[in-house]
């Protein structure tokens, strides 16, 4: 019995020295980051909130890292058919930001950025990237878009056919061919396209219904839409269908479903690709056609979960979910784009990354002018 209980005591000292799975990343901004929840119903949908922003300065408790507790990394566990207790750890993990911190004082007025995240994704996975914001001067609200229960199975049967597709599109030059292969992509993807307006509505709702405080120091003239994943594809359908986007950002979510394809943008719009095979500049012909002034930006060496918290969980890199680039510079550069991009279309401070007068080895930039549609 006595010999049990030093064998447990050992092994709770080890765990404690062992600490958290990892750091995030500290924001490269001035200002001190508060975060703050609510939960908001749409016709009986819960949408939670997540909000990062410029807080006052004093003390605080840190808010964790998992926002909504272990649910999500378990069921991330169970997708790629791994131990569901393996994401655990992360419940130790805590974040840069001060739990319901006041907002700081000046400026008077912020840029809004809104964020939606990947498709069946936990949320907090995106965390570095959105606290870096708010050190720079943004409010940033992460919209929690409830799962599609009964539904999910059925949506990502939808995209059986999608890695081919993708690899037809980017195979060929041909403009016609490639909206021709685009439209009949989205043509048979009903259940997606359902669930991309869920999505564009959550975003509505949650600009619709900013509480009170952060309300009224919302510059509404100046507000950015972003995602990653089915998150990306649904920032440009926002800006599509809402004027108040006055920029959106698509962190390589491919193909672009929903009407983009034919549509207006009237905004500019940059979209972020990793490496992975058959998928670079799949979207092109359609953000080029739709937006007055479109971005490209191409990040070697990455896959398609290098661009969030991910490459730094633990086990992810061995199962080669990630790609060859080291975490630290994956968030790095993902936090350099985003930035520099909505600082130069929202504040009108002119990217060097995004003009090419700066030179990053890992990153190919490329800007375009609307063809007429």
């Amino acid at each position: 019995m006595h010999s049990l209980i030093r064998i447990a005591l050992i092994v709770s000292a080890t765990a404690i020295a062992a600490g958290p799975p990892f750091e995030l990343p500290a924001p490269t901004g001035a200002l001190r980051v508060g975060t703050a929840s609510w939960r908001l119903d749409a016709a009986g949908r819960p949408i939670d909130v997540h909000a990062w922003y410029p807080a006052a300065s004093g003390g605080g408790t840190s808010a964790l890292y998992l926002r909504d507790g272990s649910t999500g990394v378990r069921a991330f566990a169970t997708a790629i058919h791994g131990p569901i207790d393996q994401f655990e750890a992360l419940a130790d993990v805590r974040t840069h930001s001060t739990l319901d911190a006041p907002l700081a004082a000046a400026p008077s007025r912020l840029p809004l950025l809104v964020f939606s995240h990947g498709y069946t994704a936990e949320p907090s996975a995106y965390t570095a990237l959105l606290e870096d914001l708010a050190s720079h001067g943004y409010i940033v609200l992460s919209i929690v878009h409830a799962y599609e229960d009964g539904e999910t199975d059925r949506v990502f049967f939808e995209w059986k056919s999608e890695d081919e597709t993708m690899a037809a599109i980017t195979r060929t030059s041909d403009q016609d061919e490639q909206l021709r292969l685009t439209r009949g992509y989205l043509s048979a993807i009903p259940l997606t396209t359902a669930v991309l307006g869920r999505w564009v509505n959550d975003i509505r709702v949650a600009v619709d219904r900013i509480p009170a405080r952060f309300a009224s120091r919302v510059d509404m003239a100046r507000i950015g839409i972003l995602g990653h994943s089915m998150g990306g594809v649904t920032s440009a359908q926002f800006c599509l269908e809402d004027r108040r986007c006055r920029a959106g950002l698509n962190l390589d979510g491919i193909p672009q479903y929903g009407t983009v394809v034919d549509g207006d943008l009237g905004r500019p719009f940059l979209m972020v690709y990793s490496s992975r095979a058959g998928r670079a500049g799949a979207s092109d012909v359609v953000y080029r056609r739709a937006a007055p002034t479109y971005y490209r930006v191409d990040v070697r060496d990455t896959l398609h979960l290098d661009f969030t918290d991910m490459a730094f969980w633990p086990t992810l890199r061995e199962r080669k979910i990630l790609g060859a680039m080291p975490a630290v510079r994956a968030s790095e550069l993902t936090r350099s784009i985003v930035r520099e991009y909505f600082d130069q279309e929202l504040s009108g401070r002119p990217s060097s990354l995004l003009a090419a007068t700066r030179r990053e080895p890992d990153l190919a930039v490329a800007v375009y002018h609307r063809t007429p549609l």
